[in-house]
């Protein structure tokens, strides 16, 4: 038996606010390892108004962005490592407590970084399947998001087996890699139809592999029933939730990705964003706005976590809160702070 217990006197949990990390070295002969480890539990758990997250037992509200993890120094891998260190500590400042790692996976340091700086991690595998414009984007946009993904799985864009089998040793290794990461708390299986098959086995599949974090599974739409979320993804239009049928936890996976396109500060002349200004102080009202009105009343509704598109300009994607180079932060800290403070689950008074 090549196991032992640790037993420890006094428990100091992990969160976002108190990152608390437990050094350890081991020796062996002349073999030395060194490491960390924090201790934290992320659950679903009875709220105020249903099923909601719960980290360490506590309903807790994931207020978070979505970050693709492009930089304009080096694209996929920033030029250094401040890069990932600047970026979390910018959301943390605006008082975001996630980043939704969005279909890319980042070398360990970043993170390293999150575990540290208290940053919680909503990891995305990667995509598979080809993607369909009208099927994946359009339709769903509109309210068609009824497609079963057992039946026929070439309408996902799974030709063949080997395409299959690809994305279950790319979901082994993924959860090899990253398992013992203590600020990632969240899995999204699949991502708005793309390569989408055999959800709900996959769901149980996952949950096998690793039953200490909670599953997105068809994150954005067609849904196939998945017990631990109900995932929304809503842009163009007014936000409005419904309780789920099922008392899953209600959670905005994306929505927001408004525009401001900085002059000088842009990858090229061309502009997208799901609603466009050309003014900050406009931009910052507007986000304001739509957490005041159309996030923030959800939480009676059972609403647990909200991921707005996104943390940064992406090429000619100008729905950030950063520019892509970093430059220019979109938003003041004193006046979004305290709108951001509101997302909490909590009985009313």
């Amino acid at each position: 038996d090549n196991h032992f217990t640790i037993k420890l006197k006094n428990i100091f949990p992990w969160t976002p606010d108190t990152p608390n990390l437990y050094d350890f070295s081991i020796q062996l002969d002349e073999d030395n390892i060194e490491g960390y480890f924090a201790l934290r539990k992320f659950s679903i758990g009875d709220g105020p108004y249903g099923k909601c997250l719960h980290l360490n037992n506590q309903p807790y509200f994931i207020n978070g962005v979505l970050d693709q993890g492009y930089y304009s120094d080096g694209l996929y891998t920033p030029a250094s490592e401040e890069a990932y260190i600047d970026d979390i500590i910018a959301m943390k400042n605006l008082g975001y407590n996630t980043l939704r790692k969005h279909i890319k996976i980042e070398p360990l340091r970043f993170y390293y970084h999150c575990d540290r700086l208290g940053m919680i991690v909503w990891q995305d595998f990667i995509n598979g399947g080809r993607y369909c414009f009208w099927k994946m984007t359009l339709l769903p946009t509109i309210g068609f998001q009824k497609i079963k993904d057992y039946r026929n799985l070439k309408s996902f864009g799974r030709k063949n087996s080997q395409s299959q089998k690809t994305f279950e040793e790319e979901l082994e290794k993924t959860v090899s890699l990253l398992y013992n990461v203590p600020s990632l708390g969240l899995w999204t299986i699949f991502n708005e139809g793309w390569g989408q098959f055999r959800s709900a086995y996959y769901y149980e599949y996952l949950k096998k592999l690793d039953n200490t974090r909670i599953i997105d599974c068809t994150s954005g739409w067609f849904d196939q029933g998945a017990p631990d979320l109900a995932s929304k993804h809503i842009y163009f239009r007014k936000i409005k939730l419904k309780k789920d049928k099922r008392d899953r936890p209600l959670v905005l996976s994306e929505f927001g990705g408004y525009s401001c396109k900085i002059k000088n500060h842009s990858y090229s002349d061309k502009e997208f964003g799901y609603r466009k200004f050309s003014r900050l102080e406009d931009f910052e009202n507007a986000y304001i706005e739509l957490y005041k009105n159309e996030v923030i009343p959800y939480l009676k509704e059972g609403l647990s976590a909200a991921i707005y598109t996104q943390l940064s300009d992406v090429e000619d994607e100008v729905n950030g809160l950063v520019t892509y180079d970093r430059k220019v932060c979109k938003l003041n800290p004193e006046r979004v702070r305290p709108i951001h403070q509101q997302l909490t689950i909590k009985k009313e008074s």
